[in-house]
């Protein structure tokens, strides 16, 4: 059995606060993932696993800690953050890696800031059933062990049930660890945390030199996080709160809010109803992350020369870029992206935002065209002369492919595309069933998101409608921050 410890104490004691949780009242149990259970080696009966997330903690568990951290948001640094409605219960170690279990929902923290600390069952059901959605599309996230549902009333923008939930994530330290520890000045701790990042997150860094280390370590991060938010993109994810204090370390999605699926395309799609500028609209989600990088990379001149800056960030670029077209070349049936190719993709974007296409359903059509008879995909984009022509322009560049092959392409752009979107109308509907006691979807949910390219079959016949576009009153959802 893995052992839960609490590895962060090792650092500094101006890093974290003592706290314990407000235990949820007549809670129940409503879900686990027993795939993390397995993952981390449990072996916790269901009444222990329905008392840790409730926030009734024993002895023989250690305290849980809350960490002090600060951060850029919506562009500008709040030297007051922390872990405001969560609190690190612990982390495990295994035989793929250490992991941290956090405890949300579970009452006021020295940085709650007037806060109540408490979460929601709307806000802790999205991000329960997210984090495997994500995952499953090969996207890097945290996770969520278990859901607990308490009768006690939270105020939001209105009266909402209560839950608390055990988040799985391989840290929880974010770019704001470091923003703070810069801003404090501490070199010395500033190492500690690097070093603690090092052993937990990225052993493999640990032969290098001293003088390479640290340099190493920010590069690695840099990249992880543009290939996140490379796959991102091609799964058409919009997270809607990319402060700084949202980005872990490890490259995972982290700390959901508003976020939301693409539904008819649009490249300025706003999901958060907040950012009224779109700072977070999907198309800014590439340059907000390398901004995120950017602030990183000041933090890091406490321990690395100047001179490594711009290359390490200039990595954050060609990473990207890379890891975008590759995922997108592959979603269009390219399978070997040429250079008269990026820009190609790039005016298929802007036809399918004025043309108000589905994203995914888009891509589905396009693994069925028929090159010598393409009416079918022309009844769903359109009979304009744009569409004609990109259709024929389409067909050129798929044959320039080395290994063209109409089937070959298809199959290609099937295994690149989800036929089950975890859209923001579904969430919805089982956010609602769970509000009534009924959690039977939420559990069905989160076994359908297995399979999101080969949708199971109880899902295909008795929820046809959560595999075809929302209806117009659902499409383009814009969510609060408490969301």
């Amino acid at each position: 059995m893995s052992e839960l410890q609490q590895s962060y104490r090792h650092l500094p004691k101006h890093f974290y606060s003592d706290v314990l949780p407000e235990p949820a009242i007549d809670s129940r149990l409503i879900d686990f993932n027993p795939d993390i259970i397995e993952t981390l080696n449990l072996t916790w009966d269901e009444k222990t696993l329905h008392e840790m997330t409730a926030g009734k903690l024993t002895s023989k568990q250690p305290q849980p800690i809350a960490q002090k951290y600060t951060g850029h948001q919506f562009g500008y640094y709040n030297p007051d953050l922390g872990d405001g409605r969560g609190m690190l219960l612990g982390d495990i170690q295994t035989d793929t890696g250490r992991y941290d279990l956090h405890l949300k929902g579970a009452g006021q923290t020295p940085y709650s800031r007037r806060g109540d600390g408490r979460a929601v069952l709307r806000s802790s059901v999205r991000e329960y059933l997210i984090g495997e959605a994500l995952h499953y599309l090969d996207v890097p996230s945290s996770r969520c062990l278990s859901l607990c549902h308490s009768p006690e009333p939270v105020r939001r923008e209105r009266f909402e049930d209560r839950a608390t939930y055990i988040r799985v994530a391989k840290t929880h330290i974010r770019f704001g660890h470091f923003e703070w520890l810069a801003e404090l000045g501490s070199r010395q701790d500033f190492y500690k945390l690097a070093d603690f990042v090092i052993e937990s997150v990225y052993p493999q860094l640990q032969s290098l030199p001293a003088g390479d280390k640290y340099v190493e370590l920010l590069k690695t991060i840099v990249e992880n996080t543009a290939k996140l938010i490379a796959k991102w993109q091609a799964v058409g994810f919009c997270h809607g709160v990319m402060n700084s204090d949202n980005m872990s370390v490890a490259g995972e999605t982290f700390d959901f809010g508003p976020f939301a699926f693409l539904d008819d395309f649009q490249i300025h799609y706003i999901c958060n109803h907040s950012d009224t500028e779109g700072r977070y609209a999907y198309s800014q989600q590439p340059n907000i992350g390398l901004w995120n990088c950017q602030v990183l990379a000041q933090a890091f001149l406490t321990i690395i020369d100047q001179k490594h800056i711009q290359p390490i960030l200039d990595t954050y670029v060609t990473t990207y870029n890379r890891t975008y077209l590759n995922h997108m070349g592959a979603k269009f049936g390219l399978d070997q992206i040429q250079e008269t190719q990026r820009e190609f993709i790039g005016n298929s974007l802007i036809l399918m935002d004025q043309s108000q296409i589905d994203f995914h359903q888009f891509f589905h059509k396009l693994s069925r065209l028929n090159p010598s008879n393409p009416e079918s995909f022309y009844q769903f984009v359109g009979h304009s002369k744009a569409w004609r022509n990109w259709c024929a322009e389409y067909i050129e560049h798929a044959q320039e492919n080395p290994h063209a092959d109409s089937l070959k392409q298809s199959n290609l752009i099937r295994t690149q595309t989800a036929k089950f979107v975890l859209r923001n109308g579904i969430l919805q509907r089982i956010i609602e069933q769970c509000e009534k006691g009924d959690y039977e979807l939420l559990k069905q949910t989160r076994e359908w998101l297995k399979t999101p390219f080969e949708p199971a079959g109880e899902l295909v016949e008795h929820f046809p409608e959560f595999l075809q576009p929302p209806a117009g009153n659902e499409k383009a959802i814009a969510l609060s921050c408490s969301s």
